[in-house]
C-alpha cells in the first residue's frame, strides 16, 4: 500500500470522498507530470489539485458553490477566510486556503502567459508548485488525522513532504532510478531516499536493484557498501541522515542532466 492508499481512508473520514478522491488523484499525477520533467503538467494538475480541496473544504463548512461556469477557485478560498472562527479551524480557514491560493495565483498569472522571449519560467514554478502541494496535503492529513496514531500520521506526512526529483519513477510500487552509469550503491541508497522515511525489506532493495540491470553478485556487493549510510534491524533498512547527505550529493552531480 502507497503512502496516497494510507491516508485516503482518514481524510474520507472528515471530507468529501469524491472531493478527495479526485484530489489524489490529481497529486499523484502531477508528481508523476513533476517527475518525468512536464513543467506544464505539473501546473495543470497543480490547478485541478487546488479546485478538487477547495470543493472539499466548502463542502465541509457547508459552503454553497455556485455552477461549474461560474466557479472560480480563487474567489471560494478567499471567503473562507470570512467563516467564525469559533466553528471552524483556521486550519479549514486560513491556513490550508493561503497555500492553495499560492498555487492558483501561480498556475493562472504565469502559465502559458510569459513572455516567449524569457526564460520559461514553468520549470522554476514546479520547484514552488510540487512541494507546497505537498505541505497542504500533509497538513488536511494532519488536520483529519486527530487521535489517530501520532507516530504513524507524522511518517507519513515526512513521506509527503519529502523531496521529489524528474529522475525517480515508480510502476506498479517498484522504484527505479532513470540516472546512467550509477553504480548499485548509488542505486540502492537512492531507492532508499525514495521511500524515506519508510524502512524497505533488504529482499526488496535487492529485488530493486536488481531490476536496474545488475548482476546478483553487484548487487549483493553494492547494498554491503552502503552498510555505513544505513540502520538496519530485523531485515529491513533506513537511511541515516549521513545517508540522506549523500544521497543529496548524487542528485545534485546529476541535475545538470534532466
Amino acid at each position: 500500500m502507497n503512502t496516497l492508499d494510507q491516508i485516503k481512508t482518514p481524510l474520507t473520514n472528515v471530507f468529501s470522498p469524491r472531493h478527495i478522491g479526485t484530489m489524489l488523484k490529481y497529486y499523484e499525477e502531477a508528481v508523476q507530470k513533476y517527475q518525468r520533467g512536464d513543467w506544464d503538467g505539473v501546473s495543470l494538475k497543480g490547478g485541478k489539485f487546488v479546485e478538487s480541496i477547495t470543493k472539499a473544504l466548502a463542502a465541509y463548512c457547508s459552503v454553497s458553490l455556485p455552477t461549474e461556469r461560474h466557479f472560480k477557485a480563487g474567489n471560494i478560498l478567499k471567503s473562507l477566510e470570512q467563516l467564525s472562527s469559533v466553528a471552524f479551524d483556521d486550519v479549514v480557514r486560513i491556513v490550508i486556503p493561503k497555500a492553495c491560493l499560492l498555487i492558483y495565483e501561480i498556475v493562472n498569472n504565469r502559465g502559458g502567459r510569459h513572455d516567449s522571449d524569457n526564460i520559461d519560467p514553468n520549470s522554476t514554478d514546479s520547484e514552488v508548485i510540487m512541494p507546497v502541494m505537498s505541505w497542504t496535503l500533509a497538513e488536511l492529513f494532519r488536520f483529519a488525522s486527530k487521535g489517530n496514531d501520532p507516530v504513524e500520521a507524522k511518517m507519513l506526512i515526512e513521506s509527503l513532504t519529502k523531496r521529489m526529483y524528474p529522475h525517480f519513477e515508480e510502476i506498479d510500487g517498484r522504484p527505479y532510478i532513470n540516472i546512467d552509469d550509477l553504480s548499485a550503491s548509488s542505486i540502492a541508497l537512492l531507492i532508499l531516499y525514495y521511500k524515506y522515511p519508510m524502512r524497505l525489506l533488504k529482499s526488496d532493495l535487492t529485488e530493486f536493484v536488481g531490476r536496474h540491470g545488475f548482476k546478483p553478485s553487484a548487487v549483493s556487493m553494492g547494498i554491503s557498501r552502503i552498510s555505513s549510510f544505513v540502520d538496519e534491524e530485523n531485515g529491513s533498512i533506513k537511511l541515516r541522515s549521513n545517508g540522506l547527505q549523500e544521497c543529496d550529493i548524487i542528485l545534485s552531480e546529476n541535475k545538470a542532466n534532466l
